[in-house]
């Protein structure tokens, strides 16, 4: 007889984003760390219900991951470790969370993983600089060299070694801080490890497997399959069960190496997963909640929330990505409902309408539970031929009067704007006629009720008849395309004319701007500093004689023989701080190009503030940008003027290693500031610049092989891109997109769903010649 299905049991909410970090001591308390730069403490107060203890605020940045280091003599209390994205690990004392205790400094980038040995003598910090560090009492006492790529997991052994998993696809095992042995068989970045009762150790990969590995053979003794994305986290529970969580929406129970429970939850990434001693289960996921399932009927969440989780799950929208194997042959009636499951937890398709529901049996209830919609699953049982290809729909459109009807193919799972883009090109018709051809499908085909075996009547959007009669203003050039089919997995996918998936190269480089007449800038910083002299309410502002000589000393900016220094610095930035805003302009102009050609401004802080903070305030992105993209207000010309500077600044860091670390470590608060300034603007250059800074980001995210800061790049861009008519901002969020997806499969996957329509439409109308030929090439690639 089968096992219980696992049930909610309680919602910790208090994270204000994704928690990417959890971990239980015994059954009573639980750390979780969050992209809001905060780690909580959780305490049980019921057998369903935990509450707030202790908020941790340490880190500058996202904290990323957590455990709970056993006593030990010297800390009789145990200890509590978190890593960020501020480079560090935190050890704090449980008895005062003020500050940490300790602070672990010495890896270069982000701490992607931790560990602690058993008998709380050793941390294990991983990190994306590649490395992992082994810390004994406060002091590295070994760096392990050896792997390509970030450092995702750690594990510390009983017998002192250390085993680490990277994304170069590698596991290695580290004695006494080189390697020992390395364990092969994984095709992917491996996200997670974790220690099994029997000595035995398993990981888990973006290629979608948990495999089990004797750790002194080395060879791989089970692989186990379920999962249909990344899976970023493993746990134990006390009896050897193996626990995964992933980017497919589900919390995956694997016992004596198989499938034994799925536990869908409605988000759309479980980034961590903790067992608790009395085998309950808890997920940290990207909607900014833990949540806790559970066997044991006496900790079952209440009605309510039970309910409210169930119709939360109904509702959530997925992409038949997520679900292992689907195919339309597995479409199943609505009367399957009214029979019982063969199997605990089996799963079903129910077709309904355009749409497609997903049933969970759950044996204790005797019912079928909804886990989900799919959207892209929609397609008629009876396919219709056309040009020796199958399709749901063959619509007919008349072009005159007298002459035969064309045949408009499409596929359910097909994007409406390359099903148009595809009929117009091959009957050579002009493509003005892209977006009502488009909205003519999704009227007609949404009409027809998915395995209806009729064909179903369709009306022209202009005169209700069952006939499409475009408006012919001239012919259009065009060439017949190949057949393409679902946008989301790519299969069979239209590539535009004239181009091939391989004719696509990312940009590699940092767009820096450079250009500028440092003289005449300086002439007319030297006018406004007259001005600002000459104002009573302004004169103790004005820079002094020395600090005008400095500035009037930077002329040769540029010249390879020529360095900033630290008082011509000191100058620039004190006309920068303190000038009226309407007396700036200049002075931040010459700002951006000490930035592009200087490693100064990022190594020093005469303000007080680092490079990204100084031109932050100078320029006034997170004070008035910040506060205008969340309130709706429109720009003053005289904000534009600065802030397109002060962006262009910013971009300008990636110019030195220096300047770049220090932008990229502040991009969550830049991606926050930026996030929909396009719209609150008309200004072409700062626009422009807005998504000069955008294409920097993802290139970096690309040297930093970080694929989940490049999928918050890729989000905002897909909304610029949506809105923007500017052509030289249209042109650089192209190659957002064509940047990560040519670096990261989960930016790849995620453009085909944010960018396809939009990169579509700009390849046949895009702003300028440039960005449709980046277009069809960017569209391309992502076709292949």
């Amino acid at each position: 007889m089968s096992q219980p299905s696992y049930k909610l049991s309680a919602v910790l909410s208090g994270h204000s984003s994704d928690v990417r970090a959890i971990t239980a001591q015994g059954s009573e308390l639980l750390v979780s760390g969050s992209r809001d730069g905060t780690a909580r403490i959780w305490e049980r107060v019921g057998p369903n219900e935990f509450a707030q203890d202790k908020v941790l605020t340490g880190h500058r940045g996202s904290v990323r991951v957590v455990t709970v280091v056993p006593p030990t003599t010297e800390n009789p209390n145990g200890m509590v470790a978190t890593g960020g994205e501020d480079k560090t690990v935190c050890l704090w004392d449980p008895t005062d969370f003020t500050q940490p205790a300790t602070r672990l400094t010495g890896h270069s980038d982000c701490i992607s993983a931790l560990a602690v040995s058993a008998d709380g003598t050793a941390v294990v910090s991983g990190s994306w600089d590649s490395t992992a560090k082994v810390w004994v009492d406060g002091v590295c006492k070994h760096t392990l060299v050896g792997h390509q790529q970030t450092v995702w997991a750690v594990l510390v052994l009983d017998d002192g070694s250390v085993i680490t998993g990277s994304a170069d696809k590698s596991i290695c095992r580290w004695v006494d801080g080189r390697i020992a042995q390395t364990y092969s068989g994984h095709t992917d970045c491996v996200r997670a490890l974790v220690l099994l009762p029997d000595g035995r150790f398993a990981s888990a990969s973006n290629d979608t497997t948990v495999r089990v590995w004797s750790v002194a053979g080395g060879e791989c003794q089970a692989v186990m399959r379920g999962h249909s994305a990344f899976i970023y986290t493993l746990a134990v529970l006390p009896d050897g069960t193996i626990v995964s969580g992933g980017e497919d929406r589900t919390v995956r129970v694997w016992r004596d190496s198989r499938l034994a429970h799925t536990i869908f939850v409605p988000s759309t990434s479980v980034w961590d997963v903790a067992t608790l001693d009395n085998g309950d289960i808890a997920s940290g996921t990207s909607d900014g909640l833990v949540r806790i399932f559970t066997q044991e009927k006496t900790r079952l969440a209440s009605s309510s929330e039970a309910v409210h989780f169930a119709e939360a799950n109904a509702a959530f929208m997925m992409s038949k990505k997520t679900i292992q194997d689907f195919h339309p042959s597995m479409l199943l009636e609505r009367d399957r409902l009214s029979k019982p499951g063969e199997t605990n937890e089996q799963i079903i398709f129910v077709k309904s309408g355009s749409f497609v529901e997903v049933y969970q049996w759950d044996q204790d209830s005797g019912k079928w539970n909804q886990v989900g919609q799919i959207s892209d699953a929609a397609g008629q049982a009876v396919k219709k031929m056309f040009d020796g290809k199958e399709y749901d729909y063959v619509f007919d459109v008349d072009i005159q009067e007298g002459a035969p009807p064309l045949k408009l193919p499409f596929n359910a799972t097909e994007n409406p704007y390359m099903a148009a883009q595809r009929f117009l090109e091959k009957n050579q018709l002009n493509m003005d006629h892209l977006d009502t051809v488009a909205n003519f499908i999704i009227k007609n085909a949404d009409d027809v009720t998915l395995g209806d075996n009729t064909q179903q009547s369709y009306a022209d959007p202009f005169t209700g008849t069952n006939r499409y009669v475009p408006n012919q203003s001239g012919g259009g050039g065009g060439t017949a395309s190949g057949g393409y089919g679902d946008p989301f997995t790519g299969g069979n996918r239209y590539t535009p004319s004239g181009t091939s998936s391989d004719s696509y190269v990312p940009p590699s480089e940092y767009v820096i701007s450079k250009q500028g007449n440092v003289g005449a800038i300086i002439k007319k910083l030297t006018e406004f500093n007259a001005l600002v002299a000459q104002d009573a309410a302004t004169a103790s502002l004005a820079l002094g004689e020395a600090e005008l000589q400095n500035i009037k000393g930077m002329e040769s900016l540029g010249d390879s023989s020529f360095s900033v220094t630290e008082d011509m610095y000191k100058s620039l930035l004190h006309a920068a701080l303190q000038w009226p805003k309407d007396k700036r302009f200049p002075v931040l102009d010459l700002l951006r190009l000490t930035i592009a050609h200087s490693r100064l401004p990022a190594l020093s802080q005469p303000s007080g503030k680092d490079l990204v903070g100084s031109v932050g305030e100078a320029a006034g992105i997170f004070e008035v940008l910040g506060n205008t993209s969340s309130s709706g207000a429109v720009l003053s010309k005289l904000d534009e003027i600065n802030l397109m500077m002060g962006v262009r600044a910013l971009a300008n860091g990636f110019a030195t290693k220096e300047g770049g670390d220090l932008v990229w470590k502040s991009r969550g608060r830049i991606l926050e500031a930026l996030e929909d300034s396009w719209t609150k603007t008309g200004n072409k250059n700062l626009v422009t610049a807005v998504s000069n800074l955008y294409l920097n980001l993802a290139i970096a995210a690309t040297k930093k092989n970080d694929d989940d800061s490049g999928l918050n790049v890729l989000s905002a861009a897909s909304r610029f891109l949506d809105a923007t008519t500017i052509a030289d901002a249209q042109l650089r969020l192209i190659n957002v997109f064509g940047v990560l997806s040519s670096r990261f499969q989960l930016c790849k996957d995620s453009a085909r769903i944010l960018g396809d329509t939009t990169i579509v439409i700009l390849g046949v109308n895009g702003g300028s010649d440039a960005v449709k030929d980046a277009a069809k090439r960017v569209g391309g690639f992502l076709s292949a």
